[in-house]
């Protein structure tokens, strides 16, 4: 792809590089996000667009975001990239994955007509959630394992970001979900995402932070998902605690082990109780339940 440049940023602290990540989202064409090594505290961010972006006032606004985040900048710079195959590329960098009962695929891909498998397919976008991640192996691991124990009817997806753990749910159980994002762009992918795998009529999406969404104060779910990071996930225990029925079960993630306890505080003076945790390469994803 000629004229493609791309933006790559080294920042300490997972808080910090969220909020660069929503700074470098905003036009770009593509965005990656990963912790370079496992409990390292130090991420990486490249974000990829047809045109320079990196500019003084650019590279203040990402500063200032960093530090106010608590945070350190380490390194920030802007090259272009290498014309190169792009299809094979993306062939290449996200092959089909086994995840439980489900294969994720990409749209370069075609599955065998049988599988044995539920397939997915997302596609690598300005959204979290490919399945490449522990966080969304370990939610998708966690729906997996308790729909194998119990019936679910009403679901919730905080955060939904690509859409993939809404769609998951609606294929593996057959019921409504109700999907959110903050980000209105995660949410047109979200929706691409939904036609493509043929849940349209199950799944519904809005764009509205947290728990803002038309049911969410009446104990209306049974099962809630929120893949996204630690200090949010504290921030809204009391709103997941409102949304979740008695007996629900909340699937939480987007955080490292050493984070449990910053979630996990405030849940259990909700009457939220830990059930279950799958830990994947220092990531953690927590399964709690709303006592009666």
């Amino acid at each position: 792809m000629p004229g493609l440049f791309r933006i790559t940023v080294q920042i300490a602290g997972a808080e910090a590089a969220a909020a660069v990540a929503g700074i470098l989202d905003d036009g770009a064409e593509a965005l990656a996000s990963f912790e370079t090594a496992e409990d390292s505290g130090v991420w990486r961010i490249e974000a990829y667009a047809g045109f320079r972006r990196l500019d003084p006032a650019q590279e203040i606004t990402i500063a200032l975001a960093v530090a106010a985040a608590g945070g350190a900048l380490l390194d920030i710079a802007e090259a272009p990239v290498e014309a190169r195959d792009w299809l094979e590329a993306t062939r290449r960098a996200f092959p089909p994955m086994r995840i439980g009962r489900f294969l994720v695929h990409g749209s370069h891909w075609r599955p065998p007509t049988r599988t044995g498998s539920i397939a997915i397919e997302i596609d690598a976008a300005n959204a979290f959630g490919t399945g490449e991640h522990p966080s969304t192996r370990g939610c998708l691991l966690a729906l997996d394992g308790l729909a194998r124990r119990r019936r679910f009817h009403r679901v919730r997806d905080v955060g939904t970001g690509s859409g993939i753990l809404a769609i998951a749910a609606a294929k593996l159980l057959h019921r409504p979900v109700y999907a959110s994002d903050i980000d209105v762009g995660s949410v047109r992918v979200a929706r691409h995402h939904a036609r493509r795998n043929g849940v349209t009529a199950l799944v519904r999406f809005a764009g509205v932070p947290g728990y803002r969404g038309r049911h969410d104060r009446g104990g209306h779910y049974d099962l809630v998902f929120a893949n996204i990071l630690a200090r949010p996930l504290a921030a809204m225990a009391r709103g997941l605690s409102r949304a979740l029925a008695p007996g629900g079960v909340a699937v939480l993630s987007g955080l490292l082990r050493r984070q449990e306890p910053i979630v996990l505080a405030p849940h259990r003076g909700l009457r939220l109780r830990l059930a279950r945790r799958i830990d994947l390469d220092g990531w953690s994803t927590l399964i709690l339940r709303k006592q009666l």
